[in-house]
């Protein structure tokens, strides 16, 4: 195996996790993910030899935002597609922080309850909380202020909890 391939590998595989959780929750789509990543990969090979930033999963984590972006700006104008079926399933391998927080909660629930945040809420909570980005990393990755994308946040976990609150609710009745 070659130097470059070598260290592309050493730098960018520790990721691959935190790449299908952005992917899977910023796109709504386990087969999607699955295909943003292999696109980040691609994408993130072709321009190693460029790469200059200090933190490689805070690159890696923007090339993938951008491809969930373009495709979401693609199927806007498009006819709505249904997919033939969910699969709600996260890789397998070892767990972190935010898989064992959410490990006695309904990954499904979580995941609809995601859905239905505003777009910047959800991008900051998925970011933050799953992608384990600093909110600097965050503020640089969608352009914003720090602070902007700490409210951002703030506010998604809040409607977050709402919505699972008043979905917990309706159960009961």
């Amino acid at each position: 195996m070659d130097e470059t391939r070598q260290a592309f590998l050493e730098a960018t595989l520790p990721h691959i996790d935190v790449l299908y959780r952005v992917a899977r929750h910023a796109g709504h789509d386990h087969h999607r993910a699955e295909d943003f990543v292999q696109e980040t990969y691609l994408r993130a090979y072709a321009n190693f030899a460029d790469h200059r930033g200090p933190s490689t999963r805070a690159w890696l984590v923007t090339i993938c935002l951008n491809l969930v972006r373009s495709d979401g700006r693609r199927r806007a104008r498009r006819v709505a597609e249904v997919p033939l079926s969910s699969d709600d399933s996260y890789p397998v391998g070892g767990r972190d922080v935010a898989d064992e927080a959410l490990a006695g909660v309904d990954r499904e629930r979580v995941a609809r309850a995601l859905d239905r945040l505003p777009e910047h809420h959800r991008l900051a909570v998925v970011l933050m909380d799953l992608a384990g980005l600093s909110a600097a990393e965050v503020a640089a990755q969608l352009g914003r202020p720090r602070n902007t994308v700490l409210s951002w946040a703030h506010r998604g976990h809040r409607e977050l909890a709402a919505l699972l609150a008043t979905e917990d609710a309706d159960r009961e009745l």
